[in-house]
C-alpha cells in the first residue's frame, strides 16, 4: 500500500523546530514512498512580528538538494502552505509560477485581518458569526486563488474559541449548510481539491478537519480530490492517525486519494 503524507512542517515554519533530516528519517522508519513538506507563508499575519514568512529561494534550494540526496529512498517533495487572505493575490504570484513547487496547500488562518486562534476575535463576534465570517472568507478565496491544490483544514475555526465559548467545538452545520455547500460546489468546480487532516484529533476534537459530516457532502456532491495530511509539526506526528482516516474515506464511498507532483494529481488506492 502506497505511503503518503501530504502536509508536514519542518523548522522552515515558525511553529516548529524539526529539522528536515529528521521528518525524512522518521518516514524511511515508517516505510513511505513520499513526504510532501509544506512550510508555512502566511503574509500579512496579525501582530508585531510575523513568524510566517519564508525564505522562498533558501527553502527550495534546501529541499531540492535532500530530494537529491535520498532520492533512491523516499520521494521528497516540494509544497508550501499560504494563508491566504483576498488581498494578498498579487504577493503570492511568485508562488504560483514556481515550477519547483510540487503542492499548494491554501488555509484560513486569518479572517476579517484577525488571527482566528487569537481570543479577541471570537470577542468581537459571536461565535455562530465567527463561524459564518470564516466561512464566507473561505469562498471568497476560491475564486481568488484558483491556483491552489486543495484547500487545508476546511473546518479548523472549531479549535478556537475556547477562552470564550464552552462550546466552541460545535459547529452549527445547518446554519452554515448553505455557505459550505457553495464552498464545495466551486472548489469541485475549479479542481481544488480539499485535505483530511488528522491533526484535530491531536487538537482534542473528535473529528478530522473537516468533519466527517463534510466529507459525505463533499463526496455526495462529487467531490474526488482528497489528499491526507497529518499537518505534523514535530516527526513523531507524521501519519498519526492515517489508519482511522483512511478507514472513514472508505466509509464515505471513497477509493482513492491524491498526492501531487509538479501540480498534477495522481490517485493512489486507499
Amino acid at each position: 500500500m502506497y505511503k503518503a503524507d501530504s502536509h508536514v512542517h519542518s523548522n522552515f515554519s515558525g511553529d516548529s523546530m524539526e529539522k528536515l533530516e529528521s521528518i525524512i528519517e522518521r518516514a524511511l522508519e515508517l516505510g513511505m514512498n513520499e513526504i510532501t513538506i509544506t512550510d508555512h507563508l502566511d503574509l500579512d499575519f496579525p501582530g508585531e512580528v510575523n513568524i510566517f514568512t519564508l525564505d522562498l529561494n533558501n527553502y527550495i534550494e534546501t529541499l531540492k538538494k535532500l530530494k537529491n540526496e535520498y532520492r533512491k529512498k523516499i520521494n521528497l517533495k516540494i509544497g508550501i502552505e499560504l494563508g491566504l487572505q483576498p488581498h494578498l493575490k498579487e504577493e503570492y504570484r511568485e508562488i504560483f509560477s514556481c515550477e519547483d513547487i510540487d503542492f499548494i496547500i491554501g488555509s484560513s488562518h486569518c479572517v476579517a485581518g484577525m488571527d482566528i486562534a487569537d481570543k479577541k476575535f471570537f470577542e468581537k463576534y459571536a461565535k455562530d458569526e465567527a463561524h459564518r465570517i470564516y466561512f464566507e472568507e473561505v469562498l471568497k478565496n476560491i475564486d481568488i486563488f484558483p491556483e491552489i491544490s486543495i484547500y487545508g483544514h476546511l473546518d479548523f475555526i472549531n479549535r478556537y474559541g475556547r477562552s470564550v465559548y464552552d462550546d466552541y467545538k460545535k459547529i452549527n452545520f445547518e446554519m452554515h449548510k448553505e455557505v459550505i455547500d457553495k464552498i464545495l460546489k466551486k472548489l469541485i468546480e475549479k479542481k481544488i481539491g480539499i485535505e483530511i487532516n488528522t491533526s484535530a484529533l491531536r487538537y482534542g476534537l473528535r473529528d478530522f478537519h473537516p468533519c466527517r459530516k463534510i466529507l459525505k457532502r463533499y463526496r455526495e456532491l462529487g467531490g474526488e480530490i482528497i489528499t491526507i495530511g497529518s499537518d505534523a509539526h514535530r516527526a513523531l506526528d507524521i501519519m498519526r492517525d492515517f489508519d482511522k482516516a483512511k478507514d472513514v474515506l472508505r466509509e464515505l464511498g471513497f477509493e482513492k486519494y491524491c498526492v501531487f507532483t509538479k501540480r498534477k494529481l495522481e490517485y493512489k488506492d486507499l
